[in-house]
C-alpha cells in the first residue's frame, strides 16, 4: 500500500492540489492522510475525488467542534498509524502505533521511537520557505518484510528517506 501524507497547508490550495496530484499520478498512492491546518483545504482534496483521511489543525474551527476527531488511527496493511495535527494531542497507545504522523512544526522529519516511526512530512503553505523550511511531503510504501519513508521536495527531489524492517515496528 502507499500512502501520500502532507500537513500545513494553509489555504494554499493550488500547491496542495498540486501534491495531491504528483502523489497519484507519480507515486500511485492509495490513500492521502492530511495531518491538518486546514482541514476545510483537506475536505477540497475529497471533494477532488481524493481517498482522504484528515484532522484539524490547531488554527481550525473544526478544532473546536466535538463532532470532528482531533485525531484518528487507521489499520492499514496490518500497520496501526495513528494521526494529529500536534503530538499534544495523541494518548500513549497512539504514541506507539506502527507509524505516528504529526504536522504543526512544519519541518519534515523521519524518527524511530521506539517500535514506532514518527513521521512530519512538512509544510505546504508556501513554495518557497516557511519558518525556514522549503515546502515537502510524505511517502510511506508498505512492503510485506518492510516500510519505506519518503519525504519529497514539491519538485519531486528526494530530501530523506528511511526503511525500516516491518519486525522491528509494532
Amino acid at each position: 500500500m502507499i500512502i501520500g501524507v502532507m500537513s500545513d497547508t494553509h489555504g494554499n490550495l493550488r500547491l496542495m492540489h498540486q501534491i495531491a496530484d504528483i502523489m497519484k499520478a507519480i507515486h500511485h498512492v492509495d490513500l492521502i492522510i492530511h495531518v491538518g491546518d486546514d482541514y476545510e483545504d483537506a475536505q477540497t482534496l475529497r471533494s477532488a475525488g481524493h481517498n482522504v483521511r484528515m484532522v484539524p489543525g490547531l488554527w481550525c474551527d473544526a478544532y473546536n467542534d466535538p463532532r470532528v476527531p482531533n485525531r484518528i488511527v487507521l489499520e492499514l496493511d496490518n500497520l496501526s498509524i495513528s494521526a494529529a495535527h500536534a503530538e499534544k494531542d495523541l494518548r500513549a497507545s497512539e504514541l506507539a502505533a506502527t507509524i505516528v504522523l504529526t504536522g504543526h512544526t512544519h519541518v519534515a522529519t523521519i524518527e524511530k521511537a521506539g517500535r514506532s516511526v514518527h513521521l512530519n512530512p512538512g509544510h505546504l503553505k508556501h513554495p518557497t520557505l516557511d519558518r525556514g523550511q522549503r515546502p515537502s511531503f510524505a511517502i510511506i510504501d508498505t512492503q510485506p518484510e518492510s516500510v519505506n519513508i519518503a519525504v519529497f521536495e514539491t519538485d519531486g527531489a528526494l530530501r530523506m528517506s528511511q526503511s525500516f524492517s516491518r519486525a522491528a515496528l509494532a
